[in-house]
């Protein structure tokens, strides 16, 4: 049932969790005697085809037949068992593959071969960035540092489960039940029916608000009833938090922090931070620590204007003092008037299925990708469709396209997988890429299509940039071809960067049809609403550099000196946000600090204001400009990790990065 290639799609519909389980056990098993076997054969003379290549399919076969069973992963019980039993196997796969010395000698002596100086560039930046890696994993240790660093390893991964663990735990049991629907005066009729459809299926009376980012957003935004607000605010900020230590995710950071930082002194790093940005695009600490200064030399006196103009919004309402459930709909209210299109009716304008045609005629303009639906995918879900990516009239790759929530699905499920990545091997044949795209947009109710609203829209062309990212590499290994080696800041920048379309009045206008009778919205009807949504970026752009601050500085602590209450609130001193109630304790639901974001969340604001710089050039040249995508795919895309991403960026661009469009579009200019 496992993939041998990439372009053999599975038959979700058929496979059981016993099959999955053998697949991915006979990988292993393959990966750990196949190492041991290039190790054997190249001993006297490492070559590219048998060391590199050979290698290179190991891990591209191992990494894909995980990969191809995960969306299967919150099915059922049985099926989670399986990646519980196997996720940490797989990884110290690769973990003990950086550490095995005869391995990184081949690798070495390659590289420094006569051969080696004269293999091509991106031969070269392949094993250099191997040779990175080894290095960076361990490979250097005694035998008694190794047997240490599997320990850390280990432990780690133990605790980002059980953080994750404890995150689902509380969620599930946090959702807020309304049965008086008063207090859902100002609620948009259709996140009204989303939550009432979600007590149905609960069966229970009344409306169910589950605890997630959209119910958050939308009830702190626009329900009138503040008690709701802060009953719904509770809820939100409870995540991960217990007064059961076993559940309480306290103690979890804590571990992880002096874990971490323990794996990167042994590895001859100062600090977890030092070790991360070795992996990212920003280059080095004293870039970063630049960086961050200078945003919070914008943020901090903006937010605190920001703040002092709350109080008269407070006292319209009838609000003595202002408490953190009040923000955003002080600032939603505040602007109401000035619009003559709601966000809610604006939401009426874009249907999955015409965003969707929106989509896929963006990547035929810019790029000559067609997105062809295959009729029978038999993906995971009938909701999933399936895409035939074609290029040059090619078969490059696959698209899952998993949308839609549904039953099986986590709620606010957004991110881009990549299966199987781009490769060429030994004998010259293509492996195609496999990439499957998850969204949380909600089902359609009351005979209404499943529509966007903005935020929607935002997390759509987000992953659908990851995507296009994949799927548009140039580079002909399974390593280069990973485009997380760009780190956690420069993986994002396409992302972010196609996130950019969707603030633009003239193009939404472009796309939009109304749900019942196709009407269209002129872009000057669009811009009052954008507006009032990008007064919004300020506010977010503090948050998410108070976010980076936390992380930052958890992973600067040591266990004796961290003190998570007083991170939090200097985390929100330095950037003005409103003061947290004594209740709230946002690292215990950090996700973030344990999906790969580690030391490295500040790489969405970097990936910010690099993506506006990047779109100024559509915004001058026309936004479906063909030359212009052009040139975004041969200097950004197609190189990958064969060159230093802000090399490709000022390729593109022609110069430096320029942050004045990013502090535009946050109002920080």
């Amino acid at each position: 049932m496992t993939l041998l290639q990439a372009e053999n799609l599975l038959d979700y519909r058929q496979v059981s969790p016993v099959q999955a389980l053998q697949a991915i056990e006979t990988s292993i098993a393959n990966y750990r005697t196949g190492i041991a076997a290039v190790i054997e054969h190249q001993a006297a003379l490492p070559t590219w085809d048998d060391l590199v290549l050979a290698v290179d399919v190991l891990d591209a076969d191992l990494q894909g037949t995980f990969y191809d069973f995960a969306p299967m992963a919150s099915h059922s019980d049985e099926w989670w068992q399986v990646f519980e039993k196997t996720y940490l196997e797989v990884d110290g796969c690769f973990k003990d593959k950086l550490r095995n010395v005869e391995l990184y000698r081949l690798y070495d002596r390659l590289a420094n071969s006569a051969v080696g100086q004269h293999l091509d560039s991106r031969k070269r930046a392949t094993l250099a960035l191997i040779l990175q890696e080894y290095e960076n994993g361990g490979v250097h240790l005694s035998t008694d540092d190794k047997t240490r660093l599997q320990q850390l390893d280990k432990r780690i991964g133990e605790h980002c489960t059980r953080f994750l663990g404890n995150v689902d735990a509380s969620i599930a049991s946090l959702a807020v039940h309304v049965t008086d629907e008063g207090r859902l005066e100002g609620i948009p009729a259709p996140q009204q029916a989303q939550i009432r459809s979600a007590a149905e299926a609960a069966v229970r009376p009344g409306w169910l608000i589950k605890c997630d980012e959209a119910n958050f957003t939308n009830v702190l935004k626009f329900a009138k009833d503040r008690s709701l607000r802060e009953q719904v605010y509770r809820a939100y900020h409870a995540q991960g938090v217990s007064d059961d230590p076993a559940l309480d995710n306290g103690e979890v950071i804590r571990d992880l922090a002096e874990l971490r930082n323990e794996k990167a002194r042994l590895l001859g790093f100062e600090d977890h931070v030092q070790l991360s940005v070795q992996t990212k695009s920003i280059g080095t600490v004293a870039g970063l620590e630049a960086f961050l200064q200078s945003l919070e030399d914008r943020v901090k006196p903006a937010m605190s204007a920001l703040a002092g103009t709350l109080g008269p919004l407070a006292a319209e309402q009838g609000i003595d003092s202002i408490e953190p459930w009040d923000i955003e709909y002080l600032h939603a209210n505040a602007r109401e008037s000035e619009n003559l299109l709601s966000e809610a009716t604006l939401q009426e304008y874009f249907t999955f299925e015409g965003v969707l045609a929106a989509l896929r005629e963006m990547a035929r303009r810019l790029f000559g990708v067609e997105l062809q639906a295959l009729e029978a995918s038999n993906a995971w879900h009938p909701s999933v469709i399936t895409f035939e990516v074609i290029k040059d009239h090619a078969s490059i790759g696959y698209l899952y396209l998993d949308a839609l929530q549904h039953d099986g699905k986590a709620a606010d499920t957004v991110k881009t997988v990549t299966h199987w990545h781009r490769r060429i091997d030994a004998e010259g044949r293509y492996h195609r890429v496999v990439v499957a795209v998850y969204s949380d947009i909600p089902q359609g109710v009351d005979g209404r299509p499943p529509l966007l609203d903005h935020l929607a829209l935002r997390k759509l062309y987000h992953e659908f940039g990851h995507a296009l990212h994949s799927l548009l590499v140039g580079t002909n290994n399974h390593l280069l071809s990973d485009t997380r080696r760009l780190g956690s800041d420069g993986v994002e920048v396409p992302s972010k960067l196609f996130e950019c379309w969707v603030w633009d009045a003239d193009y939404l206008a472009s796309i939009c049809a109304h749900h019942e009778d196709g009407r269209k919205l002129s872009s000057a009807e669009l811009e009052p609403v954008l507006s009032k949504l990008r007064a919004d970026n300020g506010r977010s752009t503090a948050a998410l550099l108070g976010r980076a601050f936390l992380d930052l500085g958890l992973h600067r602590s040591s266990r004796n000196t961290l003190d998570l209450t007083r991170l939090v609130a200097d985390s929100h001193q330095r950037t003005g946000l409103w003061p947290l109630k004594g209740f709230e304790k946002p690292l215990h639901g950090f996700t973030h600090l344990v999906t790969g974001y580690d030391a490295g969340f500040f790489g969405y604001l970097w990936a910010d204001v690099h993506a506006w710089d990047l779109f100024s050039r559509f915004e001058e040249a026309g936004l479906l400009d063909q030359p212009t995508g052009k040139m975004l795919l041969e200097e950004i895309f197609a190189p990958s990790v064969s060159r230093p991403f802000l090399q490709s960026i000022e390729s593109f661009l022609g110069r430096p990065t320029d942050v004045t469009r990013f502090l535009m579009w946050t109002g920080l200019a």
